[in-house]
């Protein structure tokens, strides 16, 4: 493969966005190995592969999505131009690609599940592949629509989507794969992130504002207007939060727990200020990256703070 080929195949996976799809997963993994030391490893291992193919072919399928139903052209998108779109890479590359993501996301979540779940719990077991099947489907629906229009274009579908994957599903999902239980304050942690993952595709969403509105794309930024759209990410940051701290608050032993949280507010804090203030819409593809960083050190700060004594 030649150097130019990497480096479109490196935009079209968006390198800069990966740390989302581990941050959840390691975050329970932290937890969860406070509470019951014989976690296992490789568990935490072939969940951080598996959210990251997911990651992969979900970005790989939005960007096919995208360039086949208009969604990126060289009117009013603002975000980065994508690859597929100059023909940099073809569409039969990309179906090849997303074929090939599928399979492995399949073949890294089984081995996953088989080595964490007894095949002998078989209604467990099955249960848990279905959950493979449909983090595939979806992943791959999001921008294209197979039987009808995409989901990801229809008001607050990709909002919820977003918030189900990165939450629930990364963090009380990878939860249960390391402890086999079930744990109410693991909720909190789930609701924290899945709004932090909402919130950086609020910022894609207020980027492409007018662009994803005139091509047939319906977001709740677009719904909203941009100072609403504002105002709806400030909210989710601040939800996320409170989350955050009461889960602190649940699990405190000691004040030294809360300094590597605080910290990692004051990055949150000079977001906020940033999205406030922010007119020039390119500049929300520098807040994004910042954001996906934000986040993915939030999530250590609370995973760390467990093992302050």
């Amino acid at each position: 493969m030649k150097k130019s080929n990497i480096k479109y195949w490196i935009n079209t996976i968006r390198l800069e966005t990966l740390p989302l799809s581990f941050s959840g997963v390691t975050l329970s993994f932290l937890v969860s190995k406070f509470r019951e030391k014989n976690v296992n490893v490789i568990t935490y291992i072939f969940c951080v592969i598996t959210a990251l193919l997911l990651q992969v072919l979900a970005n790989i399928s939005n960007d096919y999505g995208d360039c086949i139903t208009g969604i990126d052209n060289n009117y009013k998108r603002i975000g980065p131009k994508r690859p597929i779109h100059y023909g940099l890479i073809s569409l039969s590359e990309m179906k090849k690609s997303i074929f090939l993501f599928s399979i492995l996301s399949f073949l890294s979540g089984s081995y996953l599940i088989y080595q964490s779940i007894s095949y002998k719990n078989i209604s467990i077991f099955i249960f848990c592949i279905l959950g493979i099947l449909f983090c595939i489907f979806s992943s791959i629906k999001y921008s294209i629509g197979i039987w009808s229009i995409p989901y990801g274009y229809i008001v607050g579908m990709g909002d919820l989507s977003v918030f189900i994957f990165f939450g629930f599903f990364s963090v009380l999902g990878s939860y249960f794969l390391y402890t086999h239980t079930f744990c109410m304050d693991i909720f909190l942690l789930s609701l924290s992130m899945g709004l932090l993952n909402v919130s950086v595709l609020n910022i894609n969403n207020m980027r492409d504002i007018e662009n994803d509105y005139d091509n047939g794309k319906y977001t709740i930024a677009g719904l909203l207007g941009i100072k609403r759209a504002k105002l709806y990410h400030i909210i989710s940051i601040l939800i996320a939060i409170f989350s955050g701290m009461i889960f602190i608050l649940l699990n405190n032993k000691n004040i030294y727990q809360w300094v590597p949280f605080i910290i990692s507010i004051f990055f949150f804090v000079f977001h906020i200020k940033r999205i406030i203030f922010l007119e020039d819409k390119k500049l929300f593809n520098l807040e994004l990256r910042r954001l996906v960083s934000i986040i993915f050190l939030y999530g250590l700060s609370i995973g760390i703070s467990n093992f302050i004594n």
